[in-house]
């Protein structure tokens, strides 16, 4: 793997992956399950779309194998504009990954966006007319972006050789906060770890914050959600930090289980994040959560044993979209919607 590749053990990690019953097998047909009852979920993608760029497979005797792509524990594997009208995801056609913008209204086209070969992260701007991604280029990963409807110009933010990923757009979309991953060796051991950069759109400027990854925005632009792994357990939890101020608040944490993937509501009161479940009989699987933003009422939105992961908000706050294989054959990715109204 590249040199990035360890953020996946960190970011899955973080999730305790193991497998209590080997070889139980999951009926990834199913839409649903009954502990979902009274939630209206719809499918936004079919296999034709290529959502499919992560895939898991547990072999029979509970081991996990991952293609044809997973080098990065990325967030964005897809986003939706702010006018909830598109959204842009990583497709994975011709062995190769690259950016698609399906429009979400009826009888509207999928456009490729990208034509690359291993593109990582997906971000729409504010207006919906820019999305920035992250790309490997001369031995290393760097952040770029590219016009969201039309046209061929990629405009290169970043020329670090450092890893540098999960690209996502401020609110007020002047500038684009990303992850950089430092190698570092402490005690004689090397450790990689992440930090928090913004980069400044019209000022070219860059701007080193906290420790941390997964960055999602407060919609006010002042703070961010991010998982920042303990390092004493090596489980993600969930911290605020005021990138103004400095400050830094606790979420989240569990010694039995780890939290990422965080996403803000539009009124910055939640956060929809993923952690593992595990039961009797079935094999750990990921889930998507809520919980306030003070830390308080923890909720599991999703029980399919298929993984559910990545969650994204609807502009409006009234549903979250999320990657799953719910409704597959064989456990194939697709993007669903999930209706909080119905709950």
């Amino acid at each position: 793997m590249r040199s990035h590749s360890l953020i996946v053990v960190l970011i899955l990690a973080s999730f305790v992956i193991l497998f209590a019953c080997a070889g139980v097998k999951v009926n990834y047909r199913l839409p649903s399950v009954p502990e979902e009852g009274g939630i209206k979920l719809t499918k936004i993608t079919d296999i034709e779309d290529g959502v499919g760029y992560l895939l898991i497979t547990v072999h029979p005797d509970g081991s996990i194998s991952y293609g044809p792509s997973i080098s990065s524990g990325v967030r964005e594997f897809f986003d939706i504009s702010k006018d909830g009208t598109k959204v842009a995801y990583m497709g994975w056609k011709n062995n190769k990954g690259n950016i698609f913008v399906k429009d979400l209204r009826a009888g509207k086209a999928t456009l490729q966006r990208t034509f690359r070969d291993n593109i990582y992260d997906v971000s729409f701007s504010p207006d919906g007319k820019v999305i920035a991604f992250a790309d490997y280029r001369d031995d290393s990963w760097n952040i770029y972006t590219v016009n969201a409807e039309a046209g061929s110009a990629i405009r290169q933010i970043t020329t670090s050789k450092l890893p540098e990923l999960y690209p996502i757009f401020s609110p007020d979309g002047n500038s684009i906060l990303f992850v950089q991953t430092e190698t570092q060796v402490v005690d004689k051991q090397i450790i990689n770890r992440d930090y928090l950069w913004k980069y400044d759109l019209d000022k070219g400027s860059l701007t080193q914050y906290a420790e941390g990854s997964c960055p999602a925005f407060v919609p006010d632009g002042d703070k961010v959600v991010i998982t920042r792994f303990n390092k004493e357990t090596v489980l993600g939890e969930l911290w605020l930090v005021d990138l103004e101020k400095g400050q830094e608040f606790l979420i989240a944490s569990s010694k039995e289980r780890g939290f990422s993937y965080p996403s803000v509501s539009p009124d910055g009161k939640k956060i929809a994040f993923v952690s593992g479940t595990e039961e009797k009989n079935i094999p750990f699987n990921l889930d998507i959560y809520l919980i306030n933003i003070d830390g308080t009422n923890l909720t599991q939105l999703t029980f399919h044993h298929g993984h559910d992961f990545c969650p994204r908000w609807s502009p409006d706050g009234n549903s979250i979209y999320f990657i799953s294989q719910r409704g597959s054959e064989k456990g194939e990715w697709n993007i669903w919607g999930m209706d909080l109204k119905s709950e």
